[in-house]
């Protein structure tokens, strides 16, 4: 085994030499995926497949000089001891190389564990050979038989061996690697079932399982291959002029082009994978346009806030975003000075600094005195005040202060790296602009202004570009669990309800009334109808199970539906035992959500529209025939005209309007004549 890690770690960091297109590598996961899905079911359904007993005693059956104690070596090597021994050697020595890809891999395999164990103990109920017709059974009485641990844990390294064996480049090297590989797992195949310790199903779904997930680790390793050859916490080495004046920083390159500094971020192993688990996206400061915008207007704002509190910038200011050799470059003003002579007083300056960002919303992990790097970031020139030249954070780092922290969170942005606080920075503007204006002016603070805009903007879109997963969950459980944005959406459906149906309604009003179909004094009292309370407070309702019925169609419609009228009854009957609102009150609740409306709302099809059948609406045959004429109107592709059934719900123009004498509205109006 040292020998094939060895070769293995001989393997160049390009491509392949022969390298197996990715369809390819898909379609024998899907393939396996498959079978072993076949076997799964088999093994929860039966004792023992159809094969296990004859095939088990037909391998039991060979016999060869050597061949007992070769598979007790094969069981040492594929055991607990021996393959946690083989895997950490193998980790480690890709590590110690840099072959981080393959690290990588290596390091997520105990997942295959996690899959055995879930199998074994909680899908699959089968106990290992105990059989009188084997020649060799198992001793083990107690671990569950499917699927065979040795067998997925050989298949799973050693499979994975045989994947990245594909990056070496010696031809005959290659191949006796991953023979080699196909030896071992095959051996351990056999012995376990040789030695009675498996059934052959159990090795068969072990050598599947295995198998889709060392071509998942494969493929894992094959994206994180720009990994590979980096070091592990100072920055990657670029091509660069050497004799040009320059400077390795921890996570980047500085190159000095006279009156400006160019600084190129290439951070190194540990600095990408801090931000990836923060954020799940690659270093932002590398190829990110719109991180190194944002990073370039947070340094010139903070530029800004110090001319306004000290007289004078205290920032290398920056010029924008440039490319150097096909590399984005963050190019900044050159600061002529030295390292603080006086690192105390840099200190004290600093620690005020911090308490003003804090204040002010900004970032302080690159300028807190606390930060061992911190009195780094700053030069002293000839006068004596310091400069700031970095503000640019080379790692997600949890140390920050407690108003920092207490910031991200109220705001749910946990974790974070080099965030802004606009609403804080906004409301620091708001108190302290009048200040601000007598002593920089209204020009200034106008630029100030806008700065704050453009550097909003590139935050957005920077963050908008990743995944940020753990923003998400943080969001989620703040919200309590979706309660609050359920409610949230809750209420919009009301208000978009009542306000749909509304103008439903205003609609169906209008075309009668422009139709001829309603006088004017049937217009006036159909309108006065609408504005009563008990029409009013039925609208959203109607117009919620119309909005509902979209998303929740045949059978979870007609049964929340009427669970939703009952609901609505009942809350109001719980008011009324609580004495909240009146017997009148509920009364005219019990007209709205009535049984008949619960009856209908259950109906596929008519159920969306159960409170037409409410009390408000069906007082007034009138109002009925209207609103459902309205409703039918909102049919896709003219169905309502083109079938006909206009005439039969319509009532037919008036060539004269009637004439009707107004009626005192009542809690309970006559209904007009139809």
């Amino acid at each position: 085994m040292a020998i094939m890690v060895q070769d293995l770690l001989r393997a160049r960091s390009g491509a392949p030499r022969r390298p197996v297109p990715r369809i390819e590598r898909l379609h024998v996961a899907t393939a396996m995926a498959v079978f072993f899905s076949i076997v799964l079911i088999d093994a929860m359904l039966r004792p023992l497949a159809g094969f296990d007993l004859p095939l088990m005693t037909r391998i039991q059956t060979a016999n060869a000089p050597g061949l007992e104690s070769y598979f007790e070596t094969i069981g040492y090597l594929t055991g607990s001891v021996g393959a946690i021994t083989l895997w950490a050697l193998a980790t480690v020595a890709l590590a110690t190389r840099r072959i981080w890809s393959a690290a990588l891999a290596m390091a997520l395999m105990p997942i295959g564990g996690v899959f055995n164990t879930l199998i074994g103990e909680v899908l699959v109920v089968r106990t290992r050979p105990h059989l009188d017709e084997l020649q060799r059974t198992s001793l083990n009485f107690e671990e569950r038989s499917f699927p065979s641990g040795h067998v997925e844990g050989a298949m799973l390294f050693y499979g994975l061996i045989f994947l990245l064996a594909r990056r070496i480049e010696y031809r005959g090297l290659r191949l006796a690697v991953q023979a080699g590989a196909v030896i071992l797992v095959a051996s351990t195949s056999v012995s376990r079932i040789w030695q009675g310790a498996h059934w052959p199903s159990d090795v068969l779904g072990a050598l599947l399982l295995g198998g889709v997930l060392a071509i998942a680790l494969d493929e894992i390793a094959r994206r994180s291959r720009s990994l590979d050859g980096l070091p592990f916490i100072r920055a990657q080495w670029l091509e660069h002029d050497e004799a040009a004046p320059h400077a390795h920083a921890l996570t980047s390159l500085v190159i000095f082009q006279g009156e400006t500094v160019a600084k190129v971020y290439a951070p190194g192993l540990l600095p990408r994978a801090l931000y990836w688990l923060a954020f799940q996206a690659p270093f932002p400061y590398v190829a990110n346009t719109h991180a190194l915008w944002a990073a370039a207007h947070r340094r010139n704002l903070a530029g800004m806030l110090t001319e306004y509190w000290y007289g004078q910038r205290l920032t290398a200011g920056a010029l924008g975003v440039d490319r150097i050799d096909g590399r984005l470059a963050l190019v900044s003003e050159f600061v002529e000075g030295e390292a603080a002579s006086d690192r105390a007083a840099a200190k004290r300056f600093l620690t005020d600094l911090r308490a003003r960002f804090e204040e002010a919303g900004l970032p302080t992990w690159q300028i807190d005195p606390r930060q061992p790097r911190a009195v780094d970031n700053v030069l002293q020139i000839a006068d004596g005040s310091f400069r700031i030249v970095d503000l640019e954070s080379g790692l997600v780092s949890p140390l920050a202060s407690r108003s920092t922290w207490g910031h991200a969170i109220r705001r749910q942005m946990v974790p974070f790296c080099d965030d802004l606080f606009f609403d804080v920075l906004r409301d620091y503007l708001a108190r302290e602009e009048a200040a601000m204006t007598v002593a920089r002016g209204e020009t200034w603070v106008a630029e100030l202004h806008a700065l704050i805009d453009d550097a909003e903007m590139q935050v957005a879109k920077w963050h908008a570009s990743e995944p940020r997963l753990w923003h998400r969950l943080f969001a989620f459980v703040a919200g309590g669990f979706g309660i609050r944005s359920g409610v949230r959406t809750g209420r919009a459906l009301w208000t978009g309800g009542n306000d749909k149906a509304m103008s439903w309604v205003d609609a169906g009003v209008t075309r009668w009334e422009t139709e001829g179909r309603l006088s004017e004094t049937e217009t006036v009292l159909l309108r006065e109808q609408i504005a009563q309370p008990d029409f009013q407070q039925m609208m959203p309702y109607l117009g919620g199970h119309i909005l509902l019925s979209i998303p929740l169609r045949f059978p979870f419609g007609c049964i929340i539906r009427p669970m939703l009228v009952a609901g609505a009854l009942g809350w109001s009957t719980t008011m009324l035992l609580r004495r909240k609102i009146d017997r009148s009150a509920w009364k005219r609740a019990a007209g709205i959500h009535s049984p008949l409306v619960m009856i209908v709302a259950a109906i596929p099809g008519a159920g969306s529209v159960a409170y037409l059948a409410s009390e408000p609406i069906r007082r007034n045959r009138l109002m009925l025939r209207v609103m459902t004429d309205a409703m039918l109107f909102k049919l896709p592709k003219g169905m309502y005209l083109k079938s006909g059934a206009r005439k039969w719900i319509a009532r037919p123009a008036r060539t004269e309007p009637l004439t009707l004498v107004p009626v005192q509205q009542t809690t309970d109006p006559k209904p007009l004549a139809a």
